[in-house]
């Protein structure tokens, strides 16, 4: 795409204070307010400074990330403190992924698609007394850098939304958690575990206060073929109501697609039909008409899980309910046909759930993938909370996840880590203020039980960290600010 050619470059940040007019390709400022570094006067490998796009601050900038040994390596020197980190950059192809690294932080974080160049906030990361570097990766490549800029910041903690639920008849129990969930937001982030939550109980001693399952196995092109849920919804029941009760509910539904299953292997078989790449179902069409047999197939998968949900309802135990998570990264069969029928979807979910089946017990989580699309959200009026599905290296910090977010739904909307591929740090989620309402580690081998045992006991013990025996009796929590629902 960028008709340059490649070479390896090496340019040398000087000290600042070593720069005078007598270097003028050396841009890099500082003051009291902010430290800003011209791309151009990196050390490159892979890329090359260009001039032809307008717009660009300094001498020129960096292009040409399309390989994936391709970097873009700044020095610089700075006191050391907490600082907010801006990118400056052009992508002129669409939105763009761009990891980084700050020292030995790893992040990442994106670029909103522009034809001239931009300015993003990636986040908040702790520099070093002296010589710092942040080193720039290809990520989703096709992008070119201009500058970074680092301001002095400070922590801040999030504004709390309302604790009006999207849901007017919400249950008083329902109701009663969310007030639980706005009270604790900013001071304590509740613990949460994708199905092991045995696991965590072996290993220290402690639960974790918001177990996670999935209703995947009730849908009924699995059934079909024969599959039985790992834990059935009234196992997941008695998790939550043992000893005191308090155990928080959380529930996904990995939704196998009604029909059209490809069924092929090695990667098309029918129990991935959750995903885009093992069935031809085609959303936008299947919505287009509502008098098709395949309409009538997804209203059919609809009313099953409400089967399952009502159970939780009339035992009253609310839900946080994460349907139709990660649509934006196109690969599950929900978001494969684009924003336009995911959000149909979503809304005729709502619709269906709460107006047809009555279901009053259920918290809204729209869960995206490690970034926010606008253009994919269902709206205000549809959902309680936002969550991000974040998997990335053990280092990062997420503070350009948390920077997002915050800036699309500060005051507006709880944001959860719904799913994490690691164990968050608690000793940054206060230095950095990430105040998650809660985290969710993913199951198995590859996430929770690949973390290491002493980092998990640390975690859980963390007084920072709300474990299953710290809930307080949350269904007895004031519901200030709220209009009670008559009858209940």
């Amino acid at each position: 795409m960028f008709p340059f050619r490649k070479r390896v470059v090496t340019v040398y940040l000087m000290s600042l204070l070593a720069c005078t007019p007598r270097n003028p390709e050396i841009t890099a400022q500082t003051g009291p307010a902010l430290i800003r570094i011209e791309a151009e006067t990196g050390s490159l490998s892979g890329v090359e400074i260009a001039h032809s796009v307008a717009g660009f601050s300094g001498t020129g900038y960096v292009t040409g990330f399309d390989d994936a040994t391709d970097q873009l390596t700044l020095t610089f020197d700075a006191t050391a403190g907490l600082y907010e980190l801006s990118i400056g950059y052009s992508a002129p192809s669409g939105n763009k992924g761009v990891d980084f690294q700050v020292n030995g932080e790893k992040a990442s974080s994106t670029l909103t698609q522009n034809t001239g160049f931009g300015q993003t906030k990636t986040g908040k990361f702790q520099v070093r007394e002296g010589r710092n570097t942040v080193t720039i990766f290809r990520g989703w490549g096709y992008f070119s850098i201009d500058f970074l800029q680092l301001t002095p910041t400070t922590v801040g903690l999030p504004e709390k939304p309302s604790k009006t639920l999207v849901d007017p008849q919400a249950t008083a129990s329902t109701k009663a958690l969310f007030s639980y969930l706005v009270d604790q937001y900013g001071s304590k982030v509740i613990s949460g575990q994708q199905d092991d939550v045995e696991y965590i109980l072996e290993k220290t001693g402690k639960e974790p206060a918001i177990g996670s399952f999935d209703l995947m196995d009730y849908s009924p092109s699995r059934v079909q073929h024969g599959a039985t849920p790992q834990r059935s919804s009234e196992a997941c029941m008695a998790w939550a109501r043992k000893g005191e009760g308090r155990g928080i509910i959380s529930l996904l539904w990995h939704w196998n697609a009604p029909t059209d299953l490809i069924d092929q292997a090695p990667d098309k078989l029918w129990w991935s039909g959750f995903y885009t790449r093992a069935t031809t179902f085609d959303l936008a069409a299947t919505l287009a008409d509502k008098q098709s047999e395949r309409y009538q197939l997804l209203l059919r998968d609809i009313d099953t899980i409400a089967g399952e949900l009502k159970k939780f309802q009339t035992a009253d135990i609310p839900v946080l309910w994460r349907p139709l998570h990660e649509a934006s990264g196109g690969w599950f069969w929900w978001g494969a046909k684009g924003a336009g029928p995911f959000k149909e979807l979503w809304r005729l979910l709502y619709d269906r759930l709460t107006n047809h089946h009555q279901l009053h017990n259920l918290i809204w989580v729209y869960a995206t993938t490690d970034s926010i699309h606008p253009d994919w959200y269902p709206g205000d009026s549809y959902v309680d909370v936002v969550g991000l599905d974040v998997y990335t290296d053990p280092t990062a910090s997420l503070s350009g996840n948390w920077t997002q977010a915050q800036g699309l739904f500060a005051a507006k909307k709880l944001v959860a880590l719904s799913e994490t591929g690691n164990l968050p740090n608690p000793d940054q989620i206060q230095n950095l203020g990430t105040w998650w309402s809660w985290f969710s580690v993913w199951t198995g081998g590859d996430f929770i039980k690949k973390q290491p045992v002493e980092q998990l006991k640390a975690v859980y013990a963390d007084k920072n960290v709300i474990t299953r025996d710290e809930l307080p009796n949350w269904r007895q929590t004031p519901s200030a600010g709220r209009k009670t629902v008559a009858g209940q």
